[in-house]
């Protein structure tokens, strides 16, 4: 889908129109366009995704840092840390408020066999049932939205 840079309407009335092309698909992803993958990722997400054992699970969070993470000759993560958001506020002041979720620093996950349960969802991230997309939609009517676009 191409969309002319005059009528663009900013990145919740995209996702919008990215999900409209839902056609039933047993999984949806949402991604930012900045993500660099793994290989064997969509292995280890289904397997997390089925591991929680709940039809309306979303798995979502702020991505690590690519710098480092990657094993250049095989391709793999590097890492075994979990990023956890944890504590969430109002940044700016007036009607430039916006949420932002902060997160713990990364540390071997304490809860294993599971993914970890968080209250927040990111944008930026987030894999689940494709129900997701028709249940939980986006709100076309919030124009130029960013910061923030985690409570639509």
């Amino acid at each position: 889908m191409e969309i002319e840079s005059h009528l663009a309407v900013g990145p919740v009335f995209a996702r919008h129109l990215g999900h409209r092309m839902y056609r039933g698909e047993y999984y949806a992803m949402q991604i930012d366009a900045h993500v660099t993958f793994v290989v064997d990722w969509d292995v280890d997400i289904i397997s997390q995704m089925e591991a929680t054992g709940n039809e309306m699970a979303v798995l979502s969070t702020y991505l690590t840092d690519i710098v480092g993470s990657i094993d250049k000759k095989t391709g793999k993560s590097l890492l075994n840390t979990r990023p956890i958001m944890c504590n969430t506020d109002f940044e700016g002041e007036g009607q430039g408020q916006h949420l932002r979720h902060g997160s713990q620093p990364e540390m071997e996950p304490t809860v294993r066999g599971t993914p970890q349960l968080q209250p927040f969802w990111a944008a930026g991230f987030s894999f689940g049932r494709g129900h997701f997309v028709v249940n939980v939609p986006y709100d076309l009517y919030l124009p130029m939205i960013f910061q923030g676009e985690e409570i639509s």
